[in-house]
């Protein structure tokens, strides 16, 4: 019995040097959150300037200046569909002073495109929020016919493999979006790649392609100028910057999403508490007036998602362009 009654003390005495382990690291933790930050952050752009991606990011960066006291420094690296710049980040010390405003490509759709990804979502970084969702647009030339979803999927459906979309790039969210579209609407359709997104507007405008799936950002100025139509958004509520515009359900083909989403990301391993507040400083932004004015031109709606709500989106979103990919047999050969 003495001999019991000394490994049962030994054990009791293991496991609260254990949870006091735990107290000390939580408490250095919440420690290094109280000094942060204490230095610029860098905020990582997986794209050159100018795009949906740069136009969040240094209105993130900025407002994060101001709210957290610190210089937030924007740095564009573009590169192989936004994995070199998130790969970047993956690979940065996970201290909270490198974060990737990461895309839906370099996020979600890399891990089934890219046999040897240098990184994986999941387990190299850890979301601090889905900031926001910039859904597809289904756009036509102005001297199209096709005047609605059901013109485009009747006359694809009598045309086998006849029309055409364009894309910034195979493997981007334009390309994926059509190929989603082809599946869930059982048609044959032609993938036309172009270098960026501003020539495949203009193969729009011109007539050398039929339909694209593009975000409102990059058709905005051809809209305005009569050059192109919206005929639907492919997301589950309308955007407040083109409100007559259907949702893809409302025009016939129900349940279809493909949204061009922004994550706000650190290294995986940086404390949580530092995670925790850089996701209050953005929930604090996302609903300020001049910044939903600002998303709203772009067409870009505000999300916010907690870090764990924004694991499981990233996780979804992974499991569904990865079955896109595979369905529709699409390489980067």
């Amino acid at each position: 019995m003495p001999h019991l009654a000394h490994s049962l003390a030994g054990g009791w005495r293991a496991a609260l040097g254990a949870v006091a382990l735990a107290a000390t690291a939580w408490t250095g933790a919440a420690h290094a959150a109280d000094a942060y930050p204490s230095k610029p952050i860098t905020l990582v752009i997986p794209f050159s300037p100018g795009g949906s991606t740069d136009i969040l990011g240094r209105l993130l960066a900025q407002k994060l200046s101001e709210s957290l006291s610190t210089s937030v420094v924007v740095e564009n690296k573009p590169g192989a569909n936004g994995t070199i710049g998130v790969d970047r980040v993956a690979k940065s010390a996970p201290d909270g002073y490198t974060i990737v405003l990461g895309d839906v490509g370099g996020m979600s759709m890399a891990p089934g495109l890219y046999p040897k990804l240098p990184y994986n979502p999941l387990k190299d970084l850890a979301p601090i929020s889905l900031v926001g969702r910039s859904p597809l647009v289904l756009t036509v030339g102005n001297n199209s016919p096709l005047k609605s979803l059901a013109d485009l999927t009747g006359t694809a459906k009598a045309n086998p493999g006849k029309l055409n979309y364009p894309s910034s790039g195979t493997g981007g969210p334009n390309h994926l979006g059509g190929a989603l579209y082809a599946i869930q609407a059982q048609v044959n359709v032609t993938h036309v790649p172009y270098k960026g997104s501003a020539p495949s507007v203009v193969s729009l405008v011109a007539g050398e392609t039929d339909f694209g799936f593009l975000t409102a950002v990059t058709i905005n100025s051809q809209l305005k100028a009569g050059n192109v139509r919206a005929l639907a958004v492919a997301h589950n509520t309308r955007l407040p910057a083109m409100p007559e515009v259907p949702t893809m359900d409302e025009a016939g083909l129900k349940g279809f999403t493909a949204d061009a989403w922004f994550m706000a990301a650190v290294p995986a391993g940086t404390p949580q508490p530092i995670i925790d507040r850089l996701y209050r400083e953005i929930a604090k932004i996302l609903p300020q007036e001049d910044v939903k004015t600002k998303l709203d031109a772009v067409g870009v709606l505000p999300s916010g998602l907690s870090p764990k709500e924004s694991v499981v989106f990233l996780n979804s979103e992974i499991n569904k362009w990865r079955e896109v990919i595979k369905t529709a047999k699409i390489t980067l050969d």
